[in-house]
């Protein structure tokens, strides 16, 4: 059993990004910065589990990003060139989830396109509202 973690306010929480992959087939999985996600640096740090979580296609890896426990802030900005709207895109027609860890939290979340985007030129993403990160 996990034990609970408790933070104070302000106290720096590690978000770990693991893998995506389609809904529809759960065995195939990709490295999560497979497709374009924002990145701080291209060194993370891996935390590997045994044999179990590799064979899994589990590759913990550090985002790195500036999270604050109990703070609201912008932590991610990132514009879209053709090649990685391109990825979203496939991601969107192939219903593709991601998979991250906070504290003791496992999170699942899924890439969907919001209807008023539907016919315009998509250039930006959004993950602050819900468990769905929009496009």
């Amino acid at each position: 059993m996990l034990s609970p973690i408790y933070y104070q306010a302000n106290e720096q929480v590690t978000l770990w990004v693991n893998k995506v992959g389609p809904y529809n087939n759960p065995q195939e999985t990709y490295n999560y910065y497979s497709l374009p996600f924002c990145r701080k640096t291209e060194n993370g740090i891996h935390k590997w589990g045994g044999l179990g979580e590799v064979l899994g296609g589990n590759e913990l890896i550090d985002s790195q990003i500036d999270i604050k426990f109990l703070s609201t802030s912008v932590i991610c900005h990132l514009e879209l060139d053709e090649a990685k709207v391109k990825h979203f895109k496939d991601a969107i027609e192939n219903s593709y989830w991601f998979e991250l860890f906070m504290g003791m939290y496992h999170i699942y979340l899924y890439i969907l396109l919001r209807k008023k985007y539907q016919r315009k030129k998509i250039d930006s993403l959004d993950c602050r509202r819900s468990a769905v990160c929009y496009i």
